[in-house]
């Protein structure tokens, strides 16, 4: 796939313009990988340095989780990353760490850059680093609303099963 055609698709780099957009495409070290299902990118509480764009396939974002009063943690599905959605955006915020693991759901093929680079970049062409930046403060708004939102189901759930059983 050619870098430009998979940025302009991006949520986060929608509304640059093309020599924007070749200047992110000609950073040094963006790569291709393929992960098969099951295959874990990165896990939670890692050191974040990479940037990723989904090219194609499915990965799911798990929190880990300790249910009340039990030993062992479980992985909770938070959120489905699908073609042209960015994950990783923590390579580009201090303190540099993974709030969630992400694992493949389908075989997928991963864009990813140095996200030490992708802030240099952004850091040099303000105009660019704010645009960018906006963006990705969207996409997590919208993630944080998401989780948000399978939070209060559950609880509405659990209430209106306790409601139901008084």
């Amino acid at each position: 796939m050619n870098l430009i055609q998979l940025l302009k698709r991006c949520e986060v780099f929608v509304g640059l313009d093309d020599t924007d957009l070749q200047k992110i495409a000609s950073l040094p070290s963006w790569q291709m990988t393929i992960f098969n299902a099951g295959d874990f990118l990165f896990l939670e509480g890692d050191v974040s340095n990479d940037f990723y764009i989904l090219e194609g396939g499915e990965l799911s974002l798990l929190a880990t989780s300790r249910k009340e009063g039990a030993k062992d943690v479980v992985q909770v599905p938070v959120d489905t990353i699908t073609k042209g959605d960015v994950f990783g955006w923590s390579s580009l915020v201090a303190p540099h760490s993974r709030n969630l693991s992400a694992i493949c759901i389908k075989r997928s093929t991963v864009a990813s850059v140095s996200g030490r680079e992708l802030s240099e970049l952004m850091d040099s062409n303000h105009t660019l680093g704010y645009e960018v930046m906006k963006s990705l403060v969207r996409v997590i708004a919208s993630r944080l609303r998401d989780v948000q939102g399978k939070l209060v189901g559950n609880k509405k759930s659990a209430l209106q099963k306790a409601i139901r059983t008084e």
